[in-house]
């Protein structure tokens, strides 16, 4: 008998954008999105407002009550006191969102004949809205058993996304990539438009300029892959370049040298892996970003 299938009724505990997107997303492609509970009962009604025959309940346990299959889209903290605060049915299915959060959070449910398993959406949400339109095409980290890694990677393909299996001790890493690709790469584009400020332009002229050249980025990736993709001045060996590029911020932005220092560093082996830079010229350019003066 199968863990659950698109009649089986499912419940969200935790109303924020990952839950709230990927409900929208299974409620549309035909699975029973039957009951939410959340800290505030006005972000459980907003859920369920949005999927027809979704009801919002007032506690976690009334949410596992009415469900089979639950979803605990809660911050990752809390993930494991919500589970632990409840009373779990043999053969009952509780899945959490985290992408570095491992199984073990699951402990109490398992040991109440539960059946334990993780679906991770690595992408970056800001609304629902948002969310739903970005889950086509997104890749799923899945983390169970054969059957459970079965069962969720049908979901993650049904709402168009890309499954991949991973072990407990690979999460952290993996979630850290998606981190470092949509949080922190967030932080380096808000960090180089704010340089604009200091050519006369705002901080927004800056992001709509960069944006497109983001894209470009991304285009270049998809179509030429890694080393293809890295260009620059340290795959070119433009130590001239280097060189104006620190003595500029050291003077006139000093906060970020060491960021660009650690980044261009990143960026030279796989210069030397493209076969567009001598380990002769990376070795110059190693020199000029660990010295103190350009």
């Amino acid at each position: 008998m199968a863990l659950f299938d698109r009649t089986s009724k499912i419940g969200f505990i935790g109303a924020g954008v990952v839950g709230g997107s990927l409900g929208v997303c299974l409620s549309r492609a035909g699975y029973r999105v039957a009951a939410v509970g959340s800290r505030t009962s006005a972000s459980a009604r907003r859920f369920a407002e949005r999927i027809d025959g979704c009801r919002a309940y007032r506690t976690a346990q009334e949410v596992a009550d009415a469900a089979q299959l639950v979803v605990i889209s809660t911050a990752d903290d809390t993930i494991r006191s919500v589970a632990e605060g409840m009373t779990w049915r043999a053969g009952q299915v509780v899945v959490h969102c985290s992408g570095a959060m491992s199984l073990d959070v699951f402990q109490h449910p398992v040991s109440q004949g539960a059946v334990a398993g993780a679906l991770h959406p690595l992408q970056v949400f800001s609304s629902v809205e948002n969310g739903v339109d970005s889950i086509p095409g997104t890749t799923f980290g899945i983390e169970g058993g054969p059957e459970m890694r079965t069962a969720l990677a049908d979901i993650a393909r049904v709402i168009g996304g890309r499954p991949v299996f991973l072990n407990a001790a690979d999460k952290a890493l993996y979630h850290l990539s998606g981190v470092m690709m949509g949080n922190l790469l967030t932080c380096l584009a808000a960090t180089a438009a704010q340089l604009w400020e200091q050519c006369g332009y705002s901080r927004a002229e800056g992001v709509e300029a960069l944006v497109s050249m983001m894209r470009g980025v991304v285009n270049n990736l998809e179509r030429s892959g890694v080393p293809g993709a890295v260009a620059g001045p340290y795959v070119r060996g433009d130590l001239g370049t280097i060189r104006k590029h620190i003595e500029t911020l050291a003077t006139r932005a000093p906060e970020v040298l060491p960021l660009y220092r650690e980044l261009a560093r990143a960026a030279v082996p796989f210069g030397v892996e493209k076969g567009a830079l001598s380990p002769g010229t990376a070795r110059q350019i190693e020199a000029i970003l660990k010295s103190p003066e350009a």
